[in-house]
């Protein structure tokens, strides 16, 4: 046995650390990881899905020249949703306040249709159908990691 807050090795019978006089834990903390909900996997993926979405539509914009802007818009956007794909597997707390608003997306799509062109769209319609569907039809599920 170690000490969990110096690392010092302590005896089997210990109950102070001699190395920084801290009690020591009775009983052994649990090395296993904990279990991940499936629904939280599957949105964790649709949402990585999203970003290579946006990162593939923003390359493109990017490309032709005339997109520029909408296309590192998008690709900022990507970046988010990779980050945010990992992060939700960690904490899945407010799943449906991010996804219920509309707002946003909404603009994104404008502003897509406005001054990114017609390929914008898809990465919209992604969005709306496989990420924030899937999270409104599982919405008491997701609820139940609070806000």
């Amino acid at each position: 046995m170690f000490c969990t807050k110096c690392g010092k090795e302590l005896s089997d019978d210990a109950s102070v650390c001699m190395g920084c006089g801290c009690l020591v834990e009775t009983e052994p903390q649990s090395t296993a990881p904990k279990e991940l909900d499936p629904l939280v996997i599957k949105l964790s993926e649709k949402i990585k899905t999203n970003a290579i979405i946006w990162m593939v539509i923003g390359g493109v914009q990017i490309v032709t020249g005339a997109f520029f802007i909408v296309g590192i818009l998008n690709i900022l956007s990507a970046i988010n949703d990779l980050k945010y794909s990992k992060s939700v597997l960690e904490d899945p707390s407010g799943i449906v306040s991010r996804f219920e608003p509309l707002t946003m997306p909404i603009i994104a799509l404008a502003y897509n249709v406005l001054f990114g062109g017609v390929i914008g769209v898809a990465g919209s319609i992604y969005y709306f159908v496989g990420i924030r569907n899937f999270v409104m039809e599982n919405r008491t599920l997701f609820e139940k990691y609070g806000n």
